[in-house]
């Protein structure tokens, strides 16, 4: 199914930016293409996590449209694809990265092309690679990615996050539960203070007035260890450095009743159920240090597996429920 979209008009400022699906198929490529030909006036870099653009999706067998890149460009891919494109594109670059045991280089567009990129898949080096595009011209550069617990949408460098969904990732209430669930980490307030920031690697506890690193910098397994710890001396403001789930939370909580504050690096590592979440937001005072910023909402009524949705009723029923995002539908013309 072709996309249709031509109309997608959002104001961007000079940044990094990531595109980030829930699932697989959910019409990632299809959202890059749209925002690279209705904001053609911008220059542009593109980076993707592992390959985008091939034909054929290499798990379910579903063909894939290519990446449709507008002429001045800046992209990365391997030297296979580089020598196909030919005249078309130019050589800015050899990265010091690989991908797959790939040279990755870094390329520009001659004229407009459609093909496969490839990128590196650490989130460090991503960035470090979209700094580049920005040193070489580039105004925006937009990464392709996932939601997953390396997301690039949890660097501080991306200004924010085009959340992508669709019926791949189930049915009408399963979308609507996850969407409400990243929206409202979206909505946790940040934590403004440069002393946690500079032991942001490590679990800490606010005791005497100031904030005192911890000898663990994960929560995996340090549960009673953290527990110990809080039981030994008045505690008032926690600080969480890696991920948050559901299990160690439950471990936790006799510990930390009375903490007022509870601070965690992103919102994205709340690996935490809704009620969970409630307990969290309604026990405490929930802060972040780095935001989670979300752009807007894309939405794909088809599936990968046939159990395809109506555009229309996903569509509205997104942005009733979210009036305050920008809902496009990758299909709507």
């Amino acid at each position: 199914m072709k996309s249709t979209v031509t109309n997608i008009q959002i104001k961007l400022s000079k940044g990094i930016y990531s595109i980030a699906g829930i699932c697989k198929n959910c019409g990632k490529t299809s959202l890059l293409n749209n925002l690279l030909t209705t904001h053609s006036s911008q220059k542009f870099g593109v980076l993707t996590t592992g390959r985008d653009g091939e034909e054929i999706d290499v798990i379910f067998g579903n063909a894939k449209p290519a990446v449709k890149l507008p002429g001045n460009t800046l992209f990365t891919s391997s030297s296979a694809t580089m020598n196909k494109l030919g005249s078309a594109v130019e050589i800015i670059a050899k990265l010091p990265y690989s991908a797959g045991n790939k040279q990755l280089w870094l390329l520009k567009t001659i004229r407009n092309i459609e093909t496969e990129i490839v990128g590196p898949g650490s989130a460090e080096t991503q960035i470090q690679i979209a700094e580049v595009m920005l040193k070489e011209g580039a105004e925006i550069v937009l990464i392709d990615g996932s939601l997953d617990r390396k997301s690039i949408a949890m660097s501080p460098k991306v200004k924010g996050v085009f959340i992508v969904t669709g019926s791949s990732f189930g049915s009408l209430d399963k979308i609507t539960a996850e969407l409400s669930r990243l929206y409202r980490l979206s909505r946790v307030p940040v934590y403004k203070d440069n002393n946690l920031k500079a032991i942001e690697d490590s679990i800490a506890i606010f005791r005497h007035g100031i904030w005192q690193r911890t000898e663990q910098n994960t929560l995996i397994g340090n549960e009673q260890v953290l527990s110990d710890l809080i039981a030994k001396t008045y505690v008032n403001k926690l600080y969480f450095a890696g991920a948050l789930t559901d299990s160690i939370l439950n471990n936790l909580k006799p510990a930390i009743k009375e903490i007022k504050d509870i601070i965690i690096r992103h919102p994205l590592q709340l690996h935490i159920n809704s009620l969970n979440l409630d307990y969290l937001a309604n026990t405490h005072r929930l802060f972040c240090l780095k935001p989670f910023n979300i752009i807007a909402i894309a939405v794909n009524s088809w599936s990968v597996t046939g159990n395809h949705l109506d555009c229309t009723l996903l569509r509205e029923k997104l942005r009733t429920q979210f009036p305050s995002l920008l809902v496009l539908d990758i299909y709507e013309g």
